[in-house]
């Protein structure tokens, strides 16, 4: 297992390098550690975690995970550790919508060779969908989705998870089964989790808080009311989420072979068929 670390980030979009989403922010993330992400809404949160999951690369500054600088590395290489060691929930879901319920679970396995026994269907209990192996995505309920793409990123077992409000969309029962889930993971298998949050719930879960403010991340000390933290002021506009349609992270990156945002373009995602007819 490999801590994360961040320095001087920073991150702008265009030419207008004095409008910063991310300015200059540093910390340490160790080892399975569970860690909060606060703040306003556009406050850089999502930039945040796209930047510490090697989905887009910032303007200045540095990620490493096992001392290796991301913005260093191949596409190929970069690729391959999203692929193998990282699970990402978006707040869009990113299913592929021409993939089965299953055969979306199934995908991170197949590319990563894992050899499949009996954890899709594992893992779409764990979640509450026991029996939806068989529909598409669009027979989903919004909430369904979400359940079905938090599953698709735990089910290679990754080192690290990334989770951008994943209970945003799920009643109160689901919305606590998937945190109890995320938390159990991290604690019983030594998992690092980040996941950026508006539930103040779950700041008391936390091994590590952070907090982001006019593009400013804020280590908050253990005593910090969750109140306080979700205070924060209202910064410069977030970078839009990565979507299905020309980024990397379209349908969980971690397990595509597309890559990442380069500072000033972009990728575009193969399109796929759906296999068959729907039954």
């Amino acid at each position: 297992m490999a801590d994360i670390s961040f320095e001087a980030l920073t991150r702008w979009y265009g030419d207008s390098p004095q409008h910063r989403v991310l300015d200059g922010i540093s910390g340490h993330i160790r080892a399975g550690e569970f860690v909060v992400v606060v703040g306003r809404s556009g406050s850089g949160k999502s930039t945040l975690l796209n930047l510490l999951g090697g989905l887009d690369l910032p303007s200045r500054g540095t990620v490493r995970i096992d001392g290796a600088d991301l913005a260093t590395l191949s596409d190929r290489a970069l690729t391959g550790l999203r692929r193998a060691r990282m699970g990402f929930v978006f707040q869009a879901y990113n299913l592929i919508p021409t993939l089965s319920v299953g055969d979306n679970l199934r995908l991170p396995l197949s590319l990563n060779g894992i050899a499949e026994r009996d954890q899709v269907s594992e893992w779409l209990a764990r979640v509450g969908l026991e029996g939806r192996e068989a529909a598409w995505p669009d027979e989903l309920s919004g909430g369904e989705q979400q359940r079905v793409a938090i599953a698709r990123a735990l089910i290679h077992e990754p080192e690290f998870i990334l989770a951008d409000e994943p209970t945003g969309n799920l009643d109160l029962d689901n919305a606590e089964r998937v945190i109890a889930l995320l938390d159990g993971l991290c604690r019983e298998s030594g998992r690092t989790l980040i996941m950026v949050t508006h539930a103040r719930e779950v700041v008391g879960l936390a091994d590590q808080l952070l907090t982001i403010r006019e593009g400013r991340l804020v280590e908050a000390d253990e005593d910090v009311a969750p109140g306080a933290a979700a205070s924060a002021d209202a910064p410069e506009p977030d970078a839009p989420e990565p979507s299905g349609d020309n980024t990397s992270a379209d349908s969980a990156d971690a397990q595509t072979d597309s890559t990442p945002t380069r500072p000033g373009g972009g990728v575009t995602h193969p399109a796929m068929m759906r296999k068959g007819s729907s039954s």
